[in-house]
């Protein structure tokens, strides 16, 4: 059976992050390489992800 990553209930995932360069739907890392415990995000993937909603909602 292939090996999953634990599903992550954060909508910022859905962006890519300008921080760390991780992909849309990949976790978050860290100066060191390692994982940002618990699903946490950069904050600004984080802003990134309200602009592009506020965005699309304003149009």
């Amino acid at each position: 059976m292939a090996r999953r990553e634990p599903t992550v209930h954060n909508r910022a995932l859905m962006i890519a992050c300008p921080h760390c360069e991780s992909v849309s739907g990949a976790l978050c890392y860290d100066k060191r390489g390692r994982r940002l415990p618990d699903g946490r995000v950069h904050q600004r993937r984080t802003a990134a992800y309200n602009r592009r909603t506020t965005e699309a909602k304003t149009r």
